[in-house]
């Protein structure tokens, strides 16, 4: 059998995956402050009367170096990893934007995030989201929480989908969720 070489460990290919998303919410960022300053102009065309007033963009800045400085913050410490400061951030994030889910759901929600399109067992969830019970139905209520927790936010419910005890993250819902956590 022909020696294939070094194959890539799983914690490089999760890496690979977290620098991924985090330059995909990167650009996302990008792209909002883009449309946010050209909403701005127009909306600056269209009230010459009144006085301008200081533009919301700067809100927009003003989160995005909130969110460079708390991950910063976490990279500074000398035993923390990348992908561990990475995924902390943005469960961070999407717990105080639904609330209703809690910090397990934040972890649950980030866990079909890693995984958009693929049906994930609820006993994983549950693992991810540090969650003890052996009850199913515990993941089924953090699930409830977020979708309505997404709804709140004008998102579908339908974007986390049931599966045969598992739910999946609809991929092209992810730039939709990276909009909501990154967003001030």
């Amino acid at each position: 059998m022909a020696d294939r070489g070094p194959t890539q460990p799983q914690g490089l290919h999760q890496i690979k995956q977290l620098v991924r998303v985090a330059s995909d919410a990167l650009t996302l960022a990008q792209t909002l402050l883009a449309d946010r300053i050209e909403q701005e102009k127009t909306a600056a065309r269209h009230r010459r009367k009144r006085p301008l007033e200081a533009p919301p963009s700067e809100d927009v800045l003003a989160n995005i170096r909130n969110i460079a400085a708390a991950f910063e913050e976490q990279l500074m410490h000398p035993d923390r990893k990348f992908s561990e400061c990475w995924r902390d951030l943005v469960k961070t994030r999407i717990h105080h934007r639904i609330h209703r889910a809690g910090r397990p759901g934040a972890a649950i929600l980030l866990r079909m995030i890693e995984e958009p399109d693929v049906f994930v067992d609820q006993k994983v969830l549950a693992s991810s989201a540090g969650v003890a019970s052996k009850s199913p139905n515990v993941i089924k209520v953090y699930v409830c929480h977020l979708r309505n927790g997404l709804e709140d936010h004008g998102l579908p419910a339908d974007l986390i989908e049931t599966g045969t005890r598992s739910y999946r993250l609809r991929a092209h819902a992810i730039p939709k969720i990276m909009e909501l956590v990154t967003r001030p």
